[in-house]
């Protein structure tokens, strides 16, 4: 019982320092794939999305967008798997730490993402940097990755409308190794290759593209009074 406090107990402290690093509000929900593993690391360590096999879409996986935010609203959510998303370049750095003899924590460096639309017009990219693994050595098959350091948007449409340097990720890992879950082994350990469904939430900062509200206030103000000067030079 004290191991699984202690395993519930580094999981929060986990979300929290993932909160703590990011710069702004989640403005992206990504529930990628239909059929099969969404990412894979190699033997070598290099983490990505594998290819879903749909030449239609450019990205790797494709995947239903909901808009959150200050997104939600000037966009209007792609509730069918018919975006696409692209993750790849995360490289594993160090050796895992082991907690309990449960519990893995992997750090990597790097990456990038490539987000388009239906129509394969690119909607974000962006470059990573820091990211850290967490996840269940065996049984429930389940982990996540977070970005520990702030990365950058890049391009795509969406860009004029985020703060260029907020860019934060986070990836929930369901059904990994087919639910057997992350294997360590080896002298000195390393984490093994495998592969995982996943979900990906992307947060960023209000970009100038965005209004705030005052600045419509003021505006609005402004052209009643214009209207009002009209009036009475009329």
């Amino acid at each position: 019982m004290k191991l699984n406090l202690r395993i519930v107990a580094f999981f929060l402290f986990c979300a929290l320092l993932g909160s703590s690093a990011v710069n702004g509000q989640t403005i992206l929900k990504l529930n990628l794939g239909e059929t099969g593993p969404d990412l894979a690391m190699n033997a070598g360590g290099l983490l990505g999305t594998i290819s879903d096999g749909d030449a239609s879409t450019t990205g790797d996986q494709n995947t239903a967008v909901e808009y959150t935010s200050f997104l939600d609203g000037l966009f209007a959510d792609i509730n069918t798997n018919t975006a696409s998303f692209s993750l790849a370049g995360l490289q594993t750095i160090g050796n895992p730490n082991v907690i309990g003899g449960a519990v893995i924590v992997q750090d990597f460096f790097g990456g990038t993402f490539d987000l388009y639309s239906p129509t394969n017009s690119l909607l974000l990219s962006g470059n990573l940097q820091d990211s850290t693994l967490t996840g269940v050595i065996g049984g429930t098959g389940t982990g996540s990755i977070f970005t520990t350091k702030v990365g950058t948007f890049t391009s795509g449409s969406l860009l004029p409308y985020v703060e260029a340097n907020s860019l934060n990720l986070s990836i929930a890992l369901t059904n990994v190794n087919n639910g057997n879950g992350f294997v360590v082994s080896g002298s000195p350990s390393a984490l093994q290759a495998f592969t995982t469904d996943a979900a990906v939430n992307i947060t960023g900062a209000k970009g100038v593209g965005i209004p705030e509200p005052t600045s419509i206030a003021i505006a609005l103000l402004g052209a009643v009074g214009l209207g009002f000067a009209g009036r009475r030079r009329a």
